[in-house]
């Protein structure tokens, strides 16, 4: 561990202005493969911004160090290229291949029967209405499989994600304008023609056991993703 959280550490080598509230975490997989036993988590705040990594390994060391070296692969990318070209397709394609390598280190998602899974409830990262490519770089560097934002020109609740063909994709409603957005990302409506209960997004995802799921609350109208945690339960991504 005490090599880990020195990698950490020399984070702050690469940039003038050092990363602080550095965290780490452990855990052991709930499902695993003979590469990925535990699971580490970290995180730190460069220049008001949160990076965040997630990796797998066979021992806590091993885990923690990946977790530190994407965490220090997405500083330099932070470091090297102001806002503008943090945004660029270059640099963006650039990432998603960087990541694109590590996947295979993460365990599968521990299954449990679809009647024992909670739903926990949690807030997107993204606190105000961003542009597609601001928004791809965030879960770039987040480390996110998918980013729920209000796009700032349509006001609409979409999701840029991961595509499994390595390509981002974009989710929107039915009939949106950014259904013509495809200089990095590849436009997909929803799947679903209106709005969802809660109720009814769950029985889907019991059937159908994606990764998640995009809808427009019946309720409130507000578009979000039902997703299958590690652990097994249901994640629910809302508005701010």
């Amino acid at each position: 561990m005490e090599a880990a959280r020195a990698r950490l550490d020399a984070l702050e080598r690469y940039t003038d202005d050092p990363p602080v509230a550095a965290r780490l975490t452990l855990r052991h997989a709930a499902a695993h493969t003979k590469f990925a036993r535990y699971l580490a988590d970290a995180s730190v705040l460069f220049d008001g911004r949160l990076l965040a990594a997630h990796a797998g390994g066979r021992t806590p060391v091993e885990a923690a160090d990946a977790a530190a070296e994407r965490l220090r692969r997405q500083l330099r990318r932070t470091v090297d290229a102001d806002v503008a070209l943090r945004n660029e397709p270059r640099v963006i394609r650039a990432a998603l291949e960087d990541l694109a390598r590590d996947r295979e280190r993460l365990p599968q998602v521990r299954l449990k029967p679809p009647e024992e899974r909670e739903i926990v409830h949690r807030r997107t990262y993204a606190g105000q209405p961003e542009s597609t490519l601001t928004a791809i770089a965030d879960m770039l560097d987040l480390d996110e499989e998918f980013h729920l934002f209000k796009h700032v020109f349509t006001g609409e609740d979409v999701v840029v994600h991961r595509r499994d063909d390595g390509a981002i994709g974009l989710l929107h409603p039915p009939g949106s304008a950014l259904a013509d957005e495809n200089d990095v990302v590849v436009p997909e409506p929803s799947r679903y023609s209106g709005p969802l209960t809660l109720d009814q997004a769950r029985a889907e995802m019991d059937f159908l056991n994606h990764r998640f799921l995009y809808f427009q609350d019946a309720g409130d109208g507000r578009g979000k993703v039902l997703y299958l945690r590690h652990d097994g339960d249901y994640g629910l991504v809302e508005p701010q």
